[in-house]
């Protein structure tokens, strides 16, 4: 039988030219820094998907701005999910709270980011400095 692995979502939310992060409250990487994001759902688009993981996980409404690309190395994710990653813009002036999934959040300087699990390092890197 063929193992299929689930398509997810990052979003990339900038906040005064930071990125925000949640600190993630089970594993894997229980206690690192991370994207908002998660599974998309089978009646959803990435996008979609997208927009309701950062509703969910830090309470914000954002909008798509451009798609930063497909995450797919096998070692990504010890579950084998592959990410469609996006930068995102909150749409109205909400502050971020800690919702499912999330200890806390917090924003950081894309050029001084904490410990990041998954590759969330690299998706930050590639949707702001390059």
């Amino acid at each position: 039988m063929v193992e299929v692995r689930a398509l997810t979502t990052d979003a990339v939310v900038v906040l005064d030219g930071e990125v925000l992060l949640l600190e993630r409250d089970h594993p894997p990487f229980d206690g690192y820094w991370v994207l908002p994001g998660g599974v998309v759902e089978r009646d959803e688009t990435a996008r979609e998907a997208c927009v309701r993981e950062a509703r969910e996980e830090v309470g914000l409404d954002v909008m798509v701005e451009e798609f930063v690309g497909l995450y797919d190395d096998p070692d990504r994710d010890e579950r084998g999910n592959v990410s469609a990653a996006y930068r995102c813009t909150p749409i109205a002036d909400d502050s971020p709270v800690p919702r499912e999934e999330a200890r806390q959040v917090a924003t950081f300087d894309p050029t001084d980011l904490p410990e990041m699990g998954f590759d969330h390092e690299r998706i930050v890197t590639d949707a702001l400095l390059e």
